[in-house]
């Protein structure tokens, strides 16, 4: 399977991207985003080769956490928290 794609960043109805967090591997990565409202979330998602076998491909695959916060600070710190908690998906 191929490497995660690092270059491929989703797009979000009324978010805007505000920075990526990768883990070592680039495997699994935490997604900061803020509103118009000055709401920050989080979005964690993973390289998923699951399927590269049966000729699927990869993708990125994942979900936003329940986390939100008002501070850029505080939602890296959470980033960097999913990031951690998530399983690794070494291939």
């Amino acid at each position: 399977p191929p490497p995660p794609n690092v270059a491929q960043l989703p797009s979000f109805t009324s978010q805007h991207i505000v920075e990526t967090l990768y883990s070592d591997s680039k495997r699994e990565r935490a997604i900061i985003t803020v509103d118009d409202t000055g709401d920050y979330r989080i979005i964690v998602q993973w390289w998923d080769t699951s399927d590269w076998a049966a000729g699927h491909g990869a993708r990125w695959w994942g979900h936003g956490s329940d986390s939100h916060t008002d501070s850029i600070e505080r939602a890296r710190d959470l980033a960097a928290e999913a990031l951690r908690c998530l399983p690794h998906h070494d291939a």
